[in-house]
């Protein structure tokens, strides 16, 4: 019997536009009405998550946010479960190097999103997560954060993963998300690594799990449960 499901949201619970979100109620209710508690497993900021999972209807739940690198109760309570960051110096190192491919940079610290300038890119981000951005310096964004997003074009991805991985391969952990997105997380960080703890605190057994997800930065979650599921639009 599955006990809790655990669900993408760009690309699997909502289009990328945003919208599918509300039509989750009815499912979502079903499930809840069985007993099978909900998650939301997603590289966004956990404030972007948990606006979605109130347009879900869902009354209660958990939120994985940053890729696994923050995972709270929802409705939000005042301390996180877990919360995991990139060391200072190794942030910085990887904040010069994506720089020096001529990607655009962003820091989630502290509840933060952090930016170092304002961009079209900067902004059409900061509205299709519904959090406002902050423009800070150097050491601003890279104040231990809990996560780094590269933007770049989607064939300049895969030399800035290797430059990261190549320099600073044990003091991070990095993948994309989207395209252009190159997503830059603590060593060992992943959705699936945030499930597992998850896991733990419920007293719910990891193939007792259901996991939904499209993208590259799901796959440790969809290997970790025991009935993974992917869209018919997922990523090879």
């Amino acid at each position: 019997m599955t006990r809790l499901l655990a669900v993408d949201l760009d690309g699997t619970l909502m289009a990328r536009d945003g919208r599918g979100a509300k039509e989750a109620r009815g499912p979502f209710a079903q499930l809840t009405a069985r007993g099978v508690q909900l998650a939301i497993a997603t590289g966004r900021m956990v404030q972007s998550a948990a606006q979605i999972f109130a347009e879900t209807g869902a009354h209660a739940g958990h939120i994985i946010a940053l890729n696994g690198a923050d995972l709270w109760p929802y409705p939000l309570g005042e301390k996180a479960i877990w919360q995991r960051a990139i060391e200072g110096r190794a942030a910085r190192r990887a904040v010069d190097i994506c720089l020096a491919r001529g990607a655009e940079v962003q820091g989630y610290v502290e509840g933060d999103l952090r930016i170092l300038q304002r961009t079209a890119q900067t902004e059409a981000y900061a509205r299709r997560t519904r959090v406002p951005s902050h423009l800070v310096d150097l050491a601003g964004i890279s104040a231990s954060p809990q996560k780094l997003l590269a933007l770049l074009p989607p064939d300049e991805t895969g030399a800035l993963i290797d430059d990261l991985t190549r320099e600073l391969g044990g003091d991070l952990h990095c993948f994309r998300s989207e395209p252009n997105f190159v997503e830059i997380v603590p060593p060992g960080v992943h959705k699936g690594v945030a499930l597992a703890a998850l896991a733990e605190v419920l007293g719910i057994g990891l193939e007792e799990m259901a996991a939904a997800g499209d993208a590259e930065n799901d796959v440790e979650m969809l290997k970790a449960v025991g009935r993974p599921f992917a869209p018919r639009t997922a990523a090879e």
